[in-house]
């Protein structure tokens, strides 16, 4: 058995605040990707694309 490794995609939309980042830490469905598609907080978009909080490490 493999384990599945993602690529690590570089962010294509520019870092969100400290502000902005703090609405998605508070917020449990309200969060964006690295390329800037909506996505649950510790989740990926269809893109492959991680939310900021887990690219930032806070997740």
């Amino acid at each position: 058995m493999h384990d599945f490794v993602r690529p690590k995609l570089e962010p294509t939309v520019e870092k969100p605040s400290a502000s902005e980042i703090e609405r998605m830490v508070v917020s449990d469905d309200e969060c964006t990707a690295t390329d800037g598609c909506p996505v649950e907080p510790d989740g990926y978009c269809p893109h492959g694309y991680p939310s900021w909080l887990l690219h930032l490490g806070i997740m």
